[in-house]
């Protein structure tokens, strides 16, 4: 009985160690036809709806050259000006979901096969994890109440 009241403030110390919890992440897809059309979903297949998009032309990537939002789909569309060679970069944003892509242009159109998504992982992870040090002051408090129980008993 007495190695199970040393043990029981350990376990508990342990179960509080913070964890993180994967939540979700976003996934762009994207298809030229006659524009060329991203879909954007959570990880679990849920679209992204209402996202706010905007699209840098790469001759002015201060200032974006279209604005706007994903459908009920997640979806959005948009075209190029094939005047403007290089690098289009594309944004998509929501509640600190999001994802960049680049779209290179050259003199041919759209370079499909080299749009490319920044490296950037889109991961949440759950708030309710207990920080280390958090996590040192239970265990801690839980062993000093159990030790000071204890020593009464004997």
């Amino acid at each position: 009985m007495k190695k199970l009241l040393v043990l029981l403030p350990i376990l508990l110390g342990i179960v509080a160690i913070p964890t993180k919890i994967l939540a979700h992440a976003v996934e762009t897809n994207y298809l030229l036809s006659n524009q060329l059309e991203f879909q954007t979903k959570y990880s679990t297949g849920e679209p992204l709806k209402g996202a706010k998009v905007m699209v840098y032309a790469p001759n002015n990537p201060d200032k974006p050259w279209m604005e706007g939002k994903t459908d009920e789909e997640g979806r959005f569309s948009f075209l190029p000006d094939k005047s403007i060679k290089g690098d289009w970069q594309v944004e998509i944003l929501q509640e600190g979901h999001e994802d960049y892509l680049t779209v290179p242009v050259d003199e041919k159109g759209i370079e499909v096969d080299k749009i490319s998504q920044k490296d950037q992982q889109d991961l949440h992870y759950s708030s309710s994890a207990l920080s280390p040090i958090e996590s040192l002051i239970i265990t801690a408090g839980i062993g000093a109440s159990w030790f000071v129980f204890l020593r009464k008993k004997v």
